[in-house]
């Protein structure tokens, strides 16, 4: 092999290995939000369903460009690492299951994000940022059950809200979060 055949393959391994590096951040860590410092509650691995002092159920709803979001099901589960973490999702109804062994921690809702590794807070979700175009809007609201066992929200109990990050999750809370073009 004549030197610059040798030189080139140098630089191709070496880009190769960098992008590698630079892309392959899921080293058997979870994902993390890209807002900021990953949540303590994030890394908290309460193993299963047994020996829980508080279990309860915010909802998170969302809508990007006017389509519905689906968060997706076994989020927090069977991580590297761990069986289950304390915030988690069963299905793909939007339901977080708030779990854990101690009674009285508060469970902000940016930890759900950290643990489902998508960015969130008051610049955006994912990869839909905020600009002059576009905003992105928090509605808070709580929901009950009719007798058919279906989740009912009534809407003019609706309030918008500016915690995105810090908002506590509590049971039967309905959280909405709106991407959208500006009116």
């Amino acid at each position: 092999m004549n030197k610059e055949s040798l030189v080139w393959l140098l630089i191709t391994v070496g880009a190769l290995t960098a992008m590698g590096f630079l892309l392959g951040q899921s080293d058997g860590e979870p994902p993390f939000n890209t807002a900021d410092e990953r949540h303590a509650l994030a890394d908290e691995c309460v193993g299963g369903h047994s020996g829980l002092a508080e279990h309860y159920h915010p909802m998170v709803y969302i809508s990007v460009l006017g389509e519905e979001v689906e968060v997706p099901g076994n989020v927090g589960l069977n991580d590297p690492g761990c069986t289950m973490r304390p915030l988690h999702t069963h299905d793909t109804s939007g339901k977080i299951h708030v779990e854990f062994k101690e009674s009285g921690i508060e469970a902000p809702l940016e930890a759900f994000f950290d643990i489902w590794g998508k960015h969130m807070d008051e610049s955006g979700f994912d990869d839909h940022r905020v600009d002059d175009n576009h905003e992105f809007l928090m509605f808070l609201n709580n929901y009950s059950y009719d007798d058919d066992g279906n989740i009912v929200v009534d809407p003019s109990t609706r309030e918008q809200v500016y915690d995105f990050e810090t908002l506590i999750l509590e049971d039967r809370q309905y959280i909405e979060l709106v991407y959208r073009e500006k009116a």
